[in-house]
């Protein structure tokens, strides 16, 4: 399963080496969304609820220990990435995974996400509830089908019915209306962009701004987003912005 990832770092180029360290050393971490701001940050955390943080010490308006501050639940493994020597005691006090220093080198950085990787798996293993469900019960007319929710696109109510749209253009319907199967998905990287649709943001291909906003999936499908949700769902991949 992937390991949604925030980045909380104000420095453009830092940002940048980070991202590609990511895509160039890791198959199972996730991106999801980055900040160079406190409350910024602290506010990405609790809309994407990810696993693992990698954190500049400084921020733009203040550290990175105020964003621990701002965070109501603290459900992630941390690592710090810094420029700073002089923090490491402070880390070690937040339980941190690792303290890396700028330039950050291949090894280490390796090392760190090996480390924050076994963390996560034990967490799992000590409290399977922790474990993201590969299976979501839906019912329908017939009885009950078992889908994988990674395979869910997106779903859509028509009525007192949910159509799921699948992977390979299969399609389930679903006896039970859209809000009873919305916390079960959000929980698990969905969001609601519209009262009628639910979205997987692991299939986002674009955002087409306009009087009509639209998300395209990955399948081709253009979904309305609602004017009362456009300006939350900008702010968890753009919180800059």
């Amino acid at each position: 399963m992937p390991i949604p990832t925030v980045v909380l770092e104000d420095e453009e180029r830092s940002l940048q080496v980070i991202s590609s360290l990511i895509r160039q050393l890791t198959s199972d971490i996730e991106l999801v969304g980055s900040a160079g701001y406190v409350d910024k940050g602290a506010q990405l955390i609790s809309n994407r609820l990810p696993q693992l943080v990698l954190m500049d010490i400084r921020l733009a308006d203040g550290t990175g220990f105020d964003v621990l501050k701002k965070v109501e639940s603290r459900n992630f493994e941390l690592i710090f990435i810094t420029a700073h020597e002089g923090y490491a005691v402070d880390a070690l006090r937040a339980s941190a995974v690792d303290y890396l220093l700028k330039p950050i080198g291949i090894p280490e950085f390796e090392e760190a996400i090996s480390r924050a990787r076994a963390r996560i798996d034990e967490k799992k293993h000590r409290d399977p509830s922790n474990e993201t469900p590969r299976k979501i019960g839906v019912s329908t007319v017939e009885g009950y089908e078992f889908i994988d929710i990674r395979d869910i696109l997106w779903c859509t109510s028509e009525g007192s019915y949910t159509h799921f749209y699948l992977q390979h253009g299969t399609r389930v319907i679903s006896s039970r209306n859209l809000g009873f199967y919305e916390k079960q998905l959000c929980a698990n990287n969905f969001y609601r962009i519209h009262n009628s649709t639910i979205i997987n943001l692991r299939f986002i291909k674009s955002y087409i701004k306009g009087k009509n906003s639209y998300i395209v999936l990955t399948d081709g499908a253009k979904l309305e987003i609602s004017q009362r949700r456009k300006s939350e769902f900008l702010e968890m991949f753009f919180p800059e912005r």
